[in-house]
């Protein structure tokens, strides 16, 4: 009986830590969830569509930092699943960046807003951008970069401003920017726009 309490106790604890109550904050360029129409890009149930880069990404500058983008259960917003992503410390000449990215044809007109769910079980904040890339000339089109500190963050990031590059979204990029020397992971679920 013990065993089976103790058991209990512990599935309990893992679901508290592991997946928090919602009450998460809001950061980004809005301080609440943007009303409107919501389609979800990746909830990470169906299989692993991302990339991390690295050494091969040298044509575009340093080595980056991130070591790996999988799926896991170990922290999700919804569902079972998020995308882990791993990095490493900064080393002499590399970068501070760690990408993480997907492929695919996406026509985002009229979208208003890039939203996600991120998880920062480490100690240290880092800094997270999502970057487009557009239009047949891969245009690289960076929205804000927030401050992720330890804890479950919903990023709201405005679209605005690159409008006329929305119907032809050939790649999203998840970029890690390192503050601290750290080597860690953090998680990112259900990523959505909203029109």
């Amino acid at each position: 009986m013990k065993r089976f309490i103790f058991l209990a106790a512990c599935m309990v604890l893992s679901a508290v830590v592991l997946h928090p109550a919602h009450g998460q904050d809001i950061i980004g360029d809005m301080a609440s969830l943007p009303a409107g129409s919501t389609t979800v890009i990746d909830d990470f149930e169906k299989g692993n569509y991302w990339i991390w880069a690295a050494f091969d990404w040298e044509l575009y500058g340093p080595s980056k930092l991130s070591t790996s983008a999988r799926l896991s259960n170990r922290w999700a917003s919804q569902g079972r699943q998020s995308l882990e992503c791993r990095m490493i410390a900064s080393t002499p000449g590399s970068a501070t960046d760690g990408m993480y990215y997907m492929d695919y044809h996406w026509d985002f007109s009229g979208s208003r807003y890039i939203v996600l769910d991120v998880y920062n079980p480490e100690d240290e904040p880092f800094n997270l951008a999502i970057a487009l890339q557009a239009t047949d000339e891969w245009r690289w089109d960076e929205l804000s970069s927030v401050r992720i500190n330890p804890g479950w963050h919903t990023v709201v990031l405005d679209l605005s401003q690159f409008a006329e590059d929305l119907f032809l979204i050939r790649r999203i990029n998840i970029c890690y920017r390192e503050i601290m020397p750290m080597e860690g992971r953090f998680y990112i679920d259900n990523l959505r726009i909203v029109k």
